[in-house]
């Protein structure tokens, strides 16, 4: 597997993200920093899509999806992150 399709993978963004290109490569720069964090558990993070509102859809992917803990690690690991770094931001939505 290249760099590019394990980026891909861990990023979750084998299937094209829908919203403002800018937008939708700021929220994958953020999840970039925690794919390696979140793939020891064997999980990552999906980005879906990005609305105009500031709303980020993602879903949990791998041992994530079915973990006790998905939703800690979306408002206490993601979210925080995501706002901090992105200030038109308004909402972090787990799609199913």
């Amino acid at each position: 597997m290249g760099v590019r399709e394990w980026l891909a993978r861990a990023l979750g963004t084998e299937h094209s993200v829908e919203g403002d290109p800018t937008r939708v490569s700021a929220v994958q720069a953020v999840l970039a920093e925690l794919a390696p964090l979140v793939e020891l558990d064997g999980g990552r993070i999906e980005l879906l899509r990005v609305d105009d509102d500031g709303t980020v859809h993602v879903r949990m992917r791998g041992a994530c999806a079915s973990c006790s803990q998905q939703a800690s690690t979306l408002s206490q690991g993601l979210e925080p992150r995501l706002r901090a770094a992105l200030p038109w931001m308004h909402a972090l939505r787990s799609v199913e």
